[in-house]
């Protein structure tokens, strides 16, 4: 065969066994959501609906210029990002305690649909009271870690989605899946998400409907609108910071929004050899990220 030849069948199995890896990491956490959504009611089944959308935005990555590796390794990076602000800012507001995970959320809240004889989600004024009573039914204690840690990224996407329903009550303003999606895009950071949603209430708006003025989609007063209230809210977040930067953020926000590359360069630091190669062996990367 050649050395070279020996050296492009190597490459070209490698990238297979990540391509195949990708597709059984996103398939599995999507195909267990839906599962999971078909079957759950009320407010949990609407919640699982929406997880399983995100994952489904997520499962786009691979695709396009970015390629099965690197896309593999953003994905999970992604998913980790969201969800942990989404956590960061659920105990920064009250809504639960500082010991409390994303992914026992969405563990807790999976085993509770077994139990008909339990209280249910509309039971309960708030994410908040709910979350305490399910603690009480499944203390610490109690939680299988073996299956937790078996099927983690499904039960971070759900308690992710469960928690955005928690932020969605407090701040009173709707934070769609597709909005969950840009932050991980342009990794935002809690303040940069807290100061959208502000803007957006500013507005009067009901929904955080920021995908349509990253991607362009709006009229150019609508922009305009939208920037200045972002500028002012940005400016209350980061009081050390001046417009310069928050142009050069916005700016990037929308390109990471509509160029895959773009994506990339976000997550440069994320596409190391050790994640490479740790994605080639195993199909994932650490759980420390």
């Amino acid at each position: 065969m050649g050395l070279f030849g020996a050296i492009g069948s190597a490459i070209s199995s490698a990238v297979s066994g990540v391509c195949r890896a990708a597709s059984s990491f996103v398939s599995g956490v999507g195909s267990a959501l839906i599962s999971f959504a078909s079957k759950a009611i009320g407010i949990v089944g609407s919640l699982a609906t929406k997880a399983a959308g995100f994952i489904g935005m997520v499962a786009t990555l691979p695709l396009g210029p970015l390629g099965p590796i690197a896309g593999t390794i953003i994905q999970q990076v992604m998913i980790h990002l969201v969800s942990k602000a989404i956590e960061y800012l659920t105990k920064k507001l009250g809504i639960i305690k500082e010991r409390d995970k994303v992914e026992e959320v969405g563990y807790r809240v999976e085993e509770a649909q077994k139990h008909d004889d339990w209280k249910r989600q509309e039971d309960f004024k708030s994410f908040e009271e709910y979350y305490a009573y399910l603690k009480e039914q499944i203390p610490d204690d109690k939680i299988d870690r073996k299956k937790l840690a078996a099927n983690r990224t499904e039960y971070t996407i759900l308690g992710m989605m469960e928690l955005t329903n928690g932020l969605e009550n407090r701040m009173e303003i709707k934070m769609p899946e597709e909005f969950l999606f840009e932050i991980g895009r342009s990794r935002m950071e809690p303040n940069e998400i807290l100061a959208i949603v502000d803007a957006f209430k500013f507005l009067g708006s009901d929904t955080v409907y920021i995908s349509d003025y990253l991607k362009g989609k709006l009229t150019r007063e609508e922009n305009i609108k939208i920037e200045d209230a972002l500028l002012v809210s940005l400016r209350k977040y980061y009081p050390d910071k001046d417009d310069d930067y928050f142009y050069e953020r916005l700016g990037v926000m929308r390109m990471a929004s509509r160029d895959d590359m773009k994506l990339a360069e976000v997550y440069e630091d994320k596409l190391t050899d050790e994640n490479l190669k740790r994605i080639e062996r195993e199909g994932k990367i650490s759980e420390d990220l």
